[in-house]
């Protein structure tokens, strides 16, 4: 069996380096679980090399899948809908609360 030649460049993943902003492509990659892979990285300029860790996660669905899976299809957020929470997402009791309203124990005018 003969090994056809590739007439097409072969695409590798590839980013930017954030120290000298050079092309880095992927040379590695670990899968972590089903939503999550693991890239590692090489700048391609000789004079920086930095090597770096990336990671690819799936966070939302854009469209339902045809044969879903049924043991990830709770863990996918649904169509349209983004992970989300308000800024005051933390129940704190106010530090007054124990003490009856101001305007009750206030004098009136008089």
């Amino acid at each position: 069996m003969t090994k056809t030649k590739r007439n097409y460049t072969p695409r590798v993943p590839a980013t930017v380096c954030p120290h000298c902003l050079t092309r880095s492509i992927a040379y590695d990659s670990v899968q972590l679980d089903v939503f999550t892979r693991e890239i590692r990285y090489v700048c391609q300029d000789a004079d920086c090399q930095h090597t770096f860790v990336a990671q690819l996660g799936i966070f939302r669905t854009v469209r339902p899948s045809m044969k879903p899976n049924p043991a990830i299809t709770e863990a996918i957020l649904p169509h349209g809908q983004w992970r989300s929470k308000p800024a005051n997402d933390d129940q704190r009791v106010p530090a007054n609360d124990d003490q009856p309203d101001a305007a009750e124990v206030a004098p009136s005018p008089g």
